[in-house]
């Protein structure tokens, strides 16, 4: 039942206005970025130019970026109602499991694109259409590492596909906290304003005791900082794993409180 009711959701979700939504994001949050940075900035390499056009907007906003791919549709139910007129039909555990599921897959996908589809345009398009300007290194220069860039020695296809990852299990976590936060708390602009708030408002806490290494955006988008240590980047991350796991707990014992 689990997954016939995955599929109907899926079916839900694709709606013309969401496949829009997922395309420019994917597509014109990058493309934006880029034209900025393709004039007036100096690279040497390509894998600089997809570190610059991930940066700025994109880690600004990463946090609504992640809820908006799937959570407006569940917000809608819930205030239509929705969700209390589909009992007769699926049980609620199977349904609003079926909903935390599809959030999760959407979210990942879309953060996923987010950054792999810039990060093939640029290391593989790219230098066919000549759109950016190299210039030449020298033996006397340096290209500040940042982290991440460890697996750089693997290939660069490696380093795209497991720094995509990475930001999108983040964007995953975000909208997972964000989809509880909905179902236990009566106030929708409260429940999806908590985690972009924890998001900015720890970034500033970082800042502030001069540990940037430690923030939510250095430790998914980590190009305004030198290279650190891979572990650095599992601090926030674990901290908010403790928070969704805990969420996960205290919405399933309080089920009937649900607010749907």
């Amino acid at each position: 039942m689990l997954y016939r009711q995955l599929v109907v959701e899926l079916k839900r979700a694709c709606t013309k206005k969401n496949l829009l939504l997922w395309f420019s994001m994917i597509v014109l949050l990058p493309a934006i970025r880029f034209f900025m940075i393709s004039k007036g900035y100096e690279f040497y390499k390509p894998v600089e130019v997809f570190q610059e056009t991930v940066s700025g907007i994109i880690p600004l906003l990463f946090p609504a970026i992640a809820m908006i791919v799937y959570l407006p549709s569940f917000l809608q139910e819930q205030r239509n109602h929705f969700i209390a007129y589909t009992r007769p039909r699926v049980p609620l555990h199977i349904y609003i499991m079926s909903k935390g599921l599809m959030n999760a897959l959407l979210t990942g996908a879309v953060t996923f694109l987010l950054t792999f589809f810039p990060f093939i345009f640029i290391m593989y398009v790219e230098n066919h259409l000549g759109m950016i300007h190299y210039s030449s290194l020298n033996e006397n220069m340096h290209i500040p590492a940042v982290t991440f860039s460890q697996f750089l020695r693997y290939g660069e296809f490696v380093y795209g596909l497991v720094y995509s990852v990475w930001v999108a299990i983040n964007g995953v976590l975000y909208s997972t906290i964000a989809f509880m936060l909905l179902l236990n708390i009566s106030n929708p602009f409260i429940a999806l304003s908590l985690p972009f708030l924890f998001y900015h408002i720890f970034n500033f806490v970082t800042a502030l005791f001069d540990i940037p290494m430690f923030s939510p955006l250095s430790t998914i988008f980590p190009f305004n900082i030198e290279q650190q240590p891979l572990w650095t980047v599992l601090v926030p991350f674990l901290f908010l794993l403790v928070v969704s796991v805990t969420l996960f707990v205290f919405s399933i014992r309080n089920e009937n409180e649900w607010m749907i």
